[in-house]
């Protein structure tokens, strides 16, 4: 065997042993058991969808006044593949769901990336980045899927931006309407082509500064249609335009940014310090001296995608992911430049191998960005005896419950058992979430609460309960006592 021959076999055993350990690496963050209580929420009402034929059109869950508040089912198609997945397969299973969905993702950003610069290794780096940043937030709702739709449409302009045909920018329309289907991130697509439109416009600025004006708007021309073909496409949606004034308002919902996790700014004290904000950090720290040393491959719509995301993402935790997703273009584009300058020798694949090891080794000991694990996740999901006690068909009535466990009494024991609230806080509003979170804190309240709405159980998880009602002795003396308990949660009864 020649050297020349020895080499390649060699190169080869190492491309193998890294995507191996990459593999590996994507598997622990992404194999882990469901804990999202939206989960259970969107199999409730993808359950409705598909028994009924209807999108229901208010909350209906409560036992309150709250049933009739507008409700926009505007993720209504991935409720109902959930109901699906949680019905035909069980909850144990979508450990599985969730760790293809992530390697899915996973392989579709090397190949973009790859696509972009060429390289193996350095494709496969750039995708693993991006999933340890957006591994926060990997759980299986509507937004995973929005993942993969951003992704598409940032692969069709690219694409077409290399090519110039037509049927890309066609696909994004397709593309369009089923994202707002799905979730209500698809005006991030308009973003993405209005983006491109501009950064060819720049381009075009720059190569013909005799003819500039035209030259710009002919530049700009194919991906502004396209991004008007997605605007009108986006409107195939059960509420039509309204749609687009209900996320416009969800946006700008400042109470949304108090009270529920994702909407936080990227600085909030529930974020800041975990391990989603150095898994971000880490991403941007990575990112940065890569930008700068091959910013000349940067095209002008990647570094307004850097700018665009970027703000979104410091202002909610949710942008984050979409930003990682975002900027495997101008990453990648930057890689390219660097290209000549990479080592790319047995050597420094073989460091890059080790990190990939010791990066498994820490996961499988520490858990992923959310601290779970391929056999263990943290969750307030109901455990079989609690399941068991409210399946009794004798157990039915009004349940004032712990914020975290209505959207799983929903799905598991409506309409025999009706909750006082779920996780749909942008929903209820500020007003409603503030009043039934106050009734663990005034015992009078709650006294005159479960009266006025015939309050048969109250469902509480151990914090909730050792806060408020364990120091409520007048409460006691209606005739409140447990009924039942477990290591999660406390069930009240009334005597009566």
């Amino acid at each position: 065997m020649t050297d020349q021959a020895t080499k390649n076999n060699k190169g080869s055993w190492l491309k193998a042993a890294l995507t191996a350990a990459t593999i590996v690496v994507v598997a622990l963050l992404c194999f882990v058991p469901e804990s999202s209580n939206d989960l259970w929420l969107h199999a409730a009402i993808g359950r409705i969808i598909w028994t009924t034929g209807e999108i229901p059109r208010t909350a209906l869950f409560p036992f309150t006044e709250a049933s009739r508040f507008p409700f926009h089912a505007h993720e209504w198609l991935v409720s109902v593949l959930l109901y699906f997945l949680v019905n035909r397969l069980g909850i144990g299973a979508l450990v599985f769901v969730k760790g293809v969905l992530g390697l899915a993702l996973f392989g579709l950003c090397a190949h973009l990336a790859h696509r972009l610069t060429g390289r193996f290794t350095e494709s496969l780096l750039v995708a693993l980045a991006v999933m340890v940043a957006v591994n926060f937030r990997h759980f299986l709702r509507p937004e995973l899927f929005a993942l993969f739709f951003a992704l598409a449409v940032l692969w069709l302009m690219i694409e077409y931006r290399a090519q110039r045909r037509w049927p890309y920018l066609l696909a994004c329309g397709p593309l369009a309407a089923l994202w707002a289907n799905c979730h209500g991130s698809f005006p991030l697509a308009l973003v993405v082509g209005t983006i491109f439109a501009c950064g060819a416009a720049l381009e075009a600025l720059r190569a013909e500064p005799g003819a500039r004006l035209r030259a710009s708007l002919h530049a700009a021309r194919p991906y502004l249609l396209a991004t008007a073909l997605m605007a009108l496409a986006a409107l195939l949606n059960p509420y039509g335009v309204q749609l687009y004034r209900f996320v416009w308002e969800l946006q700008n919902a400042t109470f949304i940014r108090s009270y529920v996790y994702e909407w936080m700014p990227i600085f909030s004290p529930l974020f800041a310090g975990s391990r989603g904000f150095w898994a971000f950090a880490g991403y941007l720290a990575l990112a940065a001296p890569l930008l700068y040393a091959g910013r000349r491959g940067v095209t002008p719509a990647g570094w307004l995608l850097l700018l665009a995301f970027g703000y979104l993402a410091i202002g909610a935790l949710r942008h984050i992911a979409f930003f990682a997703i975002v900027t495997i273009y101008p990453l990648s584009s930057a890689i390219a430049t660097l290209a000549p300058r990479i080592d790319r020798s047995a050597y420094a694949r073989g460091a890059v191998f080790g990190i990939l090891v010791t990066g498994a080794g820490l996961l499988i000991r520490f858990g992923n960005i959310n601290a779970a694990y391929p056999y263990y996740v943290q969750s307030h999901y109901f455990s079989r005896a609690l399941v068991d006690y409210l399946g009794n068909e004798q157990v039915r009535g009004n349940v004032l419950n712990s914020y975290e466990l209505g959207a799983e009494l929903v799905y598991r024991f409506y309409p025999r058992l009706e909750p006082a609230i779920d996780s749909r806080v942008d929903v209820y509003g500020e007003k409603y979430l503030l009043d039934v979170l106050r009734l663990n804190s005034d015992e009078s309240a709650l006294r005159q609460y479960v009266n006025r709405y015939q309050v048969a159980y109250i469902l509480q998880t151990w914090r909730d309960f050792n806060e408020g009602i364990r120091h409520m002795p007048r409460l006691r003396d209606d005739g409140w006592h447990v009924v039942f308990a477990d290591q999660d949660v406390v069930l009240l009864g009334h005597k009566r």
